[in-house]
């Protein structure tokens, strides 16, 4: 990342005041904890909102958490970032940072930037003053156009604004935020360019004969082995992984290919919490075809303590020690070759799947991050049985004058 100009105050008008920064010196450490501690106080009231660990924004060094927006996070490796806190009367009212992910620009040809960690009072000037800042920061980047909002890690975080399921259960990594926030972005010039939909399955409905039937078909005409996670190497599996996922996702809307260092990164952390079971692995002639895997919704356990809001290690410590009673999963990680795309590999890893989560008395499953118009995903889902629409996104955009 850049290091960029030195911190910079702007005010805007209606008394709004920007104050714009990197995360490299002392004073930027000092600004990002003013950043990430916003949303404790914008949310307190909201019981529906379960904020991620500060931990994992701003790291841990003893528990050897690398927070999201340090600089020795591998995203800044190819990317740049600024951020934006907008001040009002010494108070903040809002927030955001702007990003240049060059990998997506050389993955795709284009000339977008993005801003995410998007928080804001209702208040129209404020978006104005804090996005009209991350736009200016874009275009200085050489960057055409503005999308988001985009949180990280990038490629788990589901991308867009909640415009529907408010009500519905919280899940690890889908955004939550003020409803009003959809008319503030579009009230400054900003429209909405794809929709992001998650589903809710329960898990231990009769398994669908149609299902059953289909997959059986498939395992005998194109000779498929079925794996467990446990039967190859822990280095195999996350190399097998890798080209699998970069391979099936190469072309869909918004994606970003993982670097294998990052890839890594994330299946070691996900070994903290992760059900083996959860994960299958398919070969077809004896080659790596796809894989299917999920983690557990921690945020059934990571809910603030009444008695102390604050008190992070507590959390942790509360959700290792009870995350074997969590009842539901959230389905983050598939990929299914595109040479083997038209076999239906994923019916058959979805039934082998379930089967283990009915075995070990697991509830529901969440699948998320499928476009409005993917529609042989919509109608996979619905092969499921019983699944129902719990959240809908959208991703905003707007041209840089």
């Amino acid at each position: 990342m850049q290091a960029g100009k030195e911190n910079s105050n702007n005010v805007i008008g209606n008394g709004v005041k920007i104050v714009a920064f990197s995360n490299q010196s002392r004073q930027d450490k000092k600004l990002l904890k003013k950043f990430v501690g916003f949303h404790w106080k914008h949310y307190r009231d909201d019981t529906q909102y379960i904020p991620l660990l500060d931990y994992e924004y701003l790291g841990f060094k003893l528990l050897g958490v690398r927070g999201f927006f340090e600089h020795r996070n591998l995203f800044f490796k190819h990317a740049d970032m600024k951020f934006f806190l907008a001040f009002r009367e010494n108070e903040i009212v809002g927030r955001c940072n702007a990003f240049v992910n060059h990998n997506h620009n050389k993955h795709w040809k284009d000339k977008i930037g993005f801003f995410g960690h998007f928080e804001t009072i209702n208040d129209t000037d404020v978006v104005h003053a804090l996005l009209n800042a991350a736009q200016e920061w874009l275009k200085s980047m050489e960057m055409d156009t503005i999308r988001g909002p985009q949180n990280m890690p990038v490629n788990e975080a589901t991308p867009g604004l909640m415009i529907k399921g408010f009500d519905s259960r919280p899940v690890i990594y889908y955004n939550y935020n003020k409803k009003y926030y959809e008319t503030l972005l579009h009230e400054v010039g900003f429209k909405p360019i794809k929709r992001v939909l998650s589903f809710e399955i329960p898990v231990m409905n009769p398994m669908e004969e149609k299902l059953k039937r289909v997959a059986q078909k498939v395992i005998e005409r194109y000779d498929i082995t079925i794996e467990t996670w446990s039967q190859r190497s822990f280095k195999e599996r996350k190399r097998e992984m890798f080209e699998i996922y970069n391979n099936a996702w190469d072309e869909n809307f918004g994606f970003i290919p993982f670097t294998e260092e990052e890839f890594n990164a994330i299946i070691n952390d996900m070994m903290y919490v992760m059900d083996k079971g959860l994960f299958q692995f398919l070969y077809v002639k004896g080659e790596p075809a796809a894989f299917l895997g999920g983690v557990p919704n921690l945020f059934e356990k990571l809910r603030p303590l009444s008695f102390c809001h604050r008190c992070e290690l507590l959390r942790v410590i509360k959700m290792f020690l009870t995350k074997s009673r969590i009842k539901g999963f959230r389905l983050g990680y598939l990929g299914v070759k595109k040479k083997f795309q038209r076999l239906g590999l994923d019916g058959v890893m979805i039934w082998k799947q379930k089967a283990y989560c009915q075995k070990v008395g697991l509830q529901y499953s969440d699948v998320g991050w499928i476009l409005e118009d993917n529609v042989k995903t919509i109608r996979l889902v619905e092969m499921m049985g019983g699944a129902k629409l719990s959240k809908t996104y959208a991703i905003f955009e707007k041209k840089i004058n």
